[in-house]
């Protein structure tokens, strides 16, 4: 594939299509994100009982993992050893399994393809609360699929929306350090961003970048070991997993008919050639006129969340509906039916987590009822040793004033103690 040409600036940044600027930059030709290697947490889940999650280290086979997805990598970067002119950015999370893997994929690649590296915060791991203790996490993730699992925020931790935030803050970073050529980037070598990071955040990652829906994020599967996805600029300068992967391989990962050919559709499509007027989630639902819950994903998870201001979700359905009374009406509708459900899934977490927390309570109670007897068998041991000790201190006292007795009947009778 040819080199992207050179793209305005204002293309760079996908949320910000109409933003007009004279400077020019090249784009990363692709953007990679990779999923950690086999973790000891993957292979027994008690670790994270013991082990902070940020601590918990690769297995041998997580290595191997790692050390081989740096080879495809590179081979997918340099074309198969074809093209010369390409330099290598990474980012990574600061958890000990994903720098293991960089450590493992960077063996791949040598020094002077690297432009640079950097530990990043914000592409870390969901973070699911401290010590995880398996009983609990087991009631806790039943009930994460009740309640959603894009919503659902861990006791002590974090929603899935939760990382959502701070991902699309690192790619406002990211764009900015394009923009302002931090990464030190020569124009005339292809440059190519490989982001290590865990299987949700990548998951999220995307959800931003292509702007799919709550519902549609559901659907993704997680990424396996040390697996990767390639975004790759297409023939206009828009990136699309389509470049690169197959129609299967995206079936696999969870993406519908409808995604798969939004990312062949980007494949080929200028930039700025937007896709979105009224998105296309919402054209199939209400455009039509039909109401559907599906369309109303869309405001639901903006208000309930707080993410977005109240003027970008009215631009992003301009052209949904508003100029019907009776369409508003339903939204208006189905929006308060969304929030009386929300509640009713409050109240039933609320209560499965009381019945969680009686339940241990009952286990605490039945623990100290055990120790409680036991404290009060060692009390009656410690009585019966001092009862007995005390009748051996008379009995001595009384041998002893006997023993008196006889030393001085036998010294009446002539007796010396030849002592």
């Amino acid at each position: 594939m040819e080199r992207p040409k050179l793209i305005p600036h204002h293309h760079l940044n996908p949320d910000n299509p109409k933003m007009v600027t004279h400077h020019h930059k090249f784009l990363p030709k692709r953007i990679i994100l990779v999923r950690h290697g086999e973790s000891q947490g993957n292979l027994d889940g008690s670790a994270y009982a013991t082990t902070p999650d940020y601590k918990i280290p690769l297995t041998p086979q997580g290595l191997a993992q790692a050390r081989l997805a740096g080879e495809e990598i590179r081979r997918v970067i340099s074309d198969e050893d074809r093209s010369a002119a390409w330099k290598v950015y990474f980012y990574v999370s600061p958890y000990e399994r994903t720098r293991s893997t960089l450590r493992e994929i960077g063996r791949s690649f040598p020094k002077n393809r690297i432009i640079g590296v950097r530990e990043e915060c914000r592409v870390r791991e969901q973070d699911f609360g401290n010590f995880q203790v398996a009983e609990r996490m087991k009631v806790i993730k039943e009930t994460r699929e009740r309640f959603g699992r894009f919503f659902y925020r861990f006791p002590e931790g974090e929603s899935a929306a939760d990382v959502f935030d701070r991902v699309s803050s690192f790619l406002e970073s990211l764009w900015r350090d394009i923009d302002m050529n931090r990464l030190h980037h020569d124009p005339s070598d292809d440059l190519n961003l490989v982001i290590v990071s865990h299987g949700l955040a990548a998951r999220v990652f995307l959800m931003k970048w292509f702007k799919w829906t709550v519902e549609q994020f559901e659907y993704l599967n997680n990424f396996e070991n040390s697996e990767f996805r390639v975004m790759q600029v297409g023939e206009g300068g828009e990136y699309s997993l389509a470049v690169h992967h197959t129609d299967e391989e995206m079936k696999e990962w969870g993406l519908s008919p409808e995604m798969i050919a939004d990312q062949k559709w980007r494949a080929h499509a200028n930039r700025g050639a937007w896709n979105e007027k009224c998105p296309w989630v919402c054209q199939q639902l209400i455009c039509r006129g039909n109401i559907t819950r599906n369309c109303y994903i869309l405001a639901y998870c903006t208000t309930y969340q707080r993410r977005v201001k109240f003027m970008s979700l009215l631009t992003l359905c301009a052209d949904c509906g508003k100029d019907d009374p009776d369409v508003n009406e339903e939204m208006k509708k189905d929006f308060i039916t969304l929030l009386s459900e929300e509640i009713s899934l409050q109240r039933n977490v609320t209560n499965d987590n009381l019945e969680h927390t009686k339940a241990l309570i009952m286990d605490v109670k039945k623990t100290s009822s055990h120790y409680q007897k036991e404290a009060e068998k060692c009390t009656s041991g410690m009585e019966t040793c001092e009862g007995a000790r005390e009748n051996a201190v008379a009995a001595l006292i009384e041998e002893r004033k006997l023993s008196i007795l006889w030393e001085e009947r036998a010294r009446e009778h002539g007796w010396k103690d030849k002592r």
